[in-house]
């Protein structure tokens, strides 16, 4: 569920961006969104490490989009934040999954999260930031 808050998170962060280009302090794009500040830092901090956003510092710094947002995929958005499979695979403890069924359960189950994440990366890499503006 952490994973979906920082992508919310990060993914409405992109729209206030998006909606100027002027420079917005994390404070301000904050309050917009309805998070904690500090955690929202941490998200930007990570977009911009992947080149997502850009980050002036100083007084009269603040953050605004690397590239335009129809250059901006879901799933970049979320591969910036996350390093982990979207969906993660309930059976990577294998001595739980050998006293429910061992291998054949634990190699399907694998497969089954293995094909789930190809079509949610596949689905999220066809929408850019630019479809969810207004009149976008």
């Amino acid at each position: 569920m952490a994973q979906l808050k920082r992508f919310k998170y990060g993914f409405q962060a992109l729209l206030v961006l998006s909606s100027s280009p002027e420079l917005r302090s994390s404070t301000e794009i904050a309050e917009r969104i309805n998070c904690e500040p500090t955690a929202l830092r941490k998200i930007l901090a990570q977009m911009a490490d992947a080149s997502i956003v850009e980050v002036r510092q100083g007084r009269t710094g603040g953050y605004q989009l690397a590239k335009q947002p129809d250059q901006i995929t879901l799933f970049e958005v979320y591969t910036s934040l996350h390093e982990v499979d979207l969906l993660q695979d309930p059976f990577t403890d294998k001595a739980a999954a050998y006293t429910f069924g061992g291998d054949k359960m634990l190699n399907s189950f694998s497969r089954l999260f293995e094909e789930i994440n190809e079509q949610v990366k596949k689905v999220l890499g066809q929408h850019t930031v630019a479809e969810f503006l207004e009149g976008g």
